[in-house]
């Protein structure tokens, strides 16, 4: 968050001044207001519109726990810390229960910026997940809207043409889904045309018994008893299988199966219907997974963290030199992984919005890359040789160059550790110049390769532990979309992978 808004709720001018000294420390951007009392905490509400809420439990008029009942209403995704020296860790445990984010002892206020962190990090994965929600929320409104009014057209059209065979299978023509009707016993007696176009089958092999073959394995058991609990029924029903595409792919559809009656409300036929849902199925996927990785990749370095600095907290009246040393490293490199995924979900986020901002000017590619490789070379670990066009010249913008490059190294070193030596080719094709990152590692498969820039999608191995959240390669190619470039992996197992992208030349 480049400027951060901080509301603090303090009648002691000591303690907030305390607090702003201690906010400057952490390296935070941002501003700060400071109210006492109830009136002056809700006009700062709508007027300041606070990123992040410190209050101290009891005031002479007012206290904690009535702000964040008044917060909730107005804000209730805005994180709320208690800072006190009073409230006791019962009470702090049961308002935390409550809702409120966290708390920070005024003696501990060495904590306050890992709490900080913390409780902007889980907001803005909460954001997330109520993002994703919401679109969940439309697609599935849009989905019943769809399916509601395919109900509506195909029983209202098939009434109105029961008297017409052929009028009425040219209306099944026309839907968009695959479609077909059953007898009443549920013998299948017509499939529309898309049905045939997508599975690939021909007439003399849809009975009944043969849709077994294009059915998932795992899905056969269940759609038989759903269909037949259906059929006993008069009102209809619905259930998700798996149907076998004609290039031989699993798909996710939705089947209805909706009854056709006469006047008099005797059941004339059954009328049903594949509505295709696979991309709903992945994006609800994609969501749990997600969260599910965020979740663990983030409480992995906080987790070290903590531990680091309770051992700090322990040791720091008479503190070993060598173990100092080492907790301080070690508390420094969780730290920078937090940073690290916390970067990584903002610049997602901001390239998923189209709001990654490109700073472009005039730059050596070798000079920039060959900053990207310096400490992975001061470890003395891989070996990164730099070839090619040393003197080729580019506008880009040189941070997010050197970010796209030093994310390609990392993933060669992670994927590919056994690959001691990193080359880095520079070459100009036509009017653009291409970098290429190559490895001697063991490639990647063929069919992960297309998947490879997605958002959220890694690239793992079997008996293999990969850490990050999938969003590094997708974050560089949204880079280099902005810079009109192309990006792109040429891998093949055993021999190696070359992530590469392409920019611009600079005119002479």
């Amino acid at each position: 968050m480049l400027n951060l808004k901080i509301l603090i709720l303090e009648d002691n001018e000591s303690d907030a001044d305390l607090l702003n000294r201690e906010l400057k420390k952490s390296g935070l951007s941002f501003t700060t207001e400071i109210v006492q009392t109830r009136t002056e905490f809700e006009n700062a509400l709508d007027s300041f519109d606070p990123d992040l809420i410190l209050s101290d439990y009891s005031l002479p008029s007012f206290d904690a726990v009535t702000a964040f009942r008044i917060k909730q209403n107005k804000h209730p995704h805005t994180p709320f810390i208690i800072v006190s020296g009073i409230i006791g860790e019962e009470n702090a445990v049961e308002l935390i229960k409550a809702g409120v984010t966290d708390y920070v002892s005024k003696s501990k206020l060495f904590t306050l910026s890992t709490k900080i962190n913390r409780a902007l990090n889980d907001t803005q994965v909460r954001k997330e997940k109520i993002e994703i929600d919401e679109k969940l929320k439309v697609i599935n409104q849009e989905l019943s809207e769809l399916n509601q009014e395919l109900e509506v057209r195909v029983v209202n059209r098939t009434k109105a043409l029961a008297e017409s065979e052929s009028r009425f299978r040219s209306m099944m023509e026309t839907i968009p889904q695959i479609a077909w009707t059953n007898t009443v016993k549920g013998e299948v007696d017509f499939y529309n045309q898309r049905w045939y176009n997508y599975t690939g089958l021909h007439g003399k092999q849809t009975k009944l018994l043969e849709f077994r073959e294009i059915i998932h394995p795992d899905d056969v058991k269940i759609s038989f008893d759903q269909f037949r609990s259906i059929l006993k029924t008069s009102d209809g029903g619905e259930f998700q299988i798996r149907i076998k595409r004609i290039d031989g792919l699993y798909m996710w559809h939705l089947i209805r199966l909706m009854p056709i009656t006469d006047q008099n409300g005797n059941l004339q036929l059954w009328v049903g219907t594949a509505t295709d849902i696979q991309e709903l199925r992945v994006l609800q996927q994609h969501k749990d997974d997600f969260i599910i990785i965020a979740s663990h990749e983030l409480k992995t370095p906080v987790t070290s963290l903590k531990a680091s600095l309770q051992l700090l907290d322990r040791i720091k009246d008479n503190p070993p030199s060598t173990m100092l040393s080492k907790l301080i490293v070690q508390a420094n490199k969780s730290l920078g992984k937090v940073n690290a995924l916390i970067e990584d979900l903002l610049n997602s986020s901001m390239a998923n919005q189209g709001q990654l901002h490109i700073n472009q000017q005039h730059f050596v590619l070798s000079e920039a890359i060959k900053e990207c490789c310096y400490d992975v070379c001061e470890e003395g670990i891989y070996t990164i040789k730099i070839e090619g066009d040393m003197r080729v010249e580019v506008y880009a913008d040189t941070v997010r160059i050197g970010q796209i490059v030093s994310n390609f190294i990392n993933n060669a070193i992670k994927y590919a550790p056994e690959s001691k030596e990193i080359r880095i080719c520079i070459e100009k094709v036509n009017d653009m110049v291409k970098v290429s990152v190559i490895d001697n590692g063991p490639g990647i498969q063929p069919e992960k390769q297309r998947y490879l820039f997605d958002r959220y999608y890694r690239a793992e191995n079997t008996g293999s532990q990969y850490t990050g959240l999938g969003l590094g390669l997708y974050i560089c190619a949204e880079i280099i979309k902005k810079h009109c470039g192309l990006i792109g992996v040429e891998s093949e197992l055993d021999k190696g992978s070359a992530f590469w992208f392409t920019l611009p030349l600079v005119c002479d």
